[in-house]
């Protein structure tokens, strides 16, 4: 198996190591290898987004939280020229997120007439949804789906291990980027 890297790109060696079939536990889950870590994954999921937003904003029955890294909102701030405090609240019960966003009227602040105006830049947080990831060893990832009901699952096509490699491998990127790193 391929040493870790200082860059969290895949590099030829270590994508074709894995690219064979995925292996599957008995509980529906299956599992890949980045470098030196595990992650697990549900199978046979099918998904589509139908771009409803309910992801960005408050149900009756889920508060919605957007939670956001550090070099995210800066990114955010760049492009928009919204000061933090603007889109953001300091938030400090989730390292290595540092703010969640700012909602207006229970929706997230950039969602407007059913769009989402940054995007390009969303937080990975919206970029993994409907799932969330979770570590549960020093090796070991796994990815969960939200608690709440998303209107597309059940839909589109079945995501595939390179749906979930690409996630893992954005998480990294990200993170690396703020000083954390996943393959510790």
């Amino acid at each position: 198996m391929s040493s870790p890297a200082r860059s969290f790109r895949l590099n030829e060696d270590s994508s074709k190591a894995h690219a064979d079939k995925p292996l599957r536990n008995a509980r529906g889950r299956e599992m890949f290898h980045h470098f030196e870590v595990r992650v697990n994954y549900p199978a046979n999921i099918r998904w589509r987004c139908v771009q409803c937003a309910m992801c960005c904003k408050d149900t009756s029955k889920h508060e919605r939280c957007i939670r956001v890294l550090p070099q995210e909102a800066s990114r955010i701030s760049l492009k928009t020229g919204l000061k933090l405090e603007e889109f953001l609240i300091p938030f400090t019960d989730c390292s290595p997120y540092t703010h969640v966003m700012r909602k207006l009227d229970g929706r997230c602040h950039f969602l407007q007439e059913g769009a989402c105006l940054i995007y390009d830049l969303r937080p990975i947080t919206c970029v993994f949804y409907p799932f969330f990831l979770n570590r549960t060893n020093s090796r070991c990832f796994r990815f969960e789906l939200t608690p709440e009901r998303c209107r597309g699952l059940g839909l589109g096509p079945t995501l595939s291990k390179e749906h979930f490699r690409f996630l893992f491998t954005l998480a990294t990127q990200r993170l690396r980027l703020g000083g954390e790193d996943l393959t510790l």
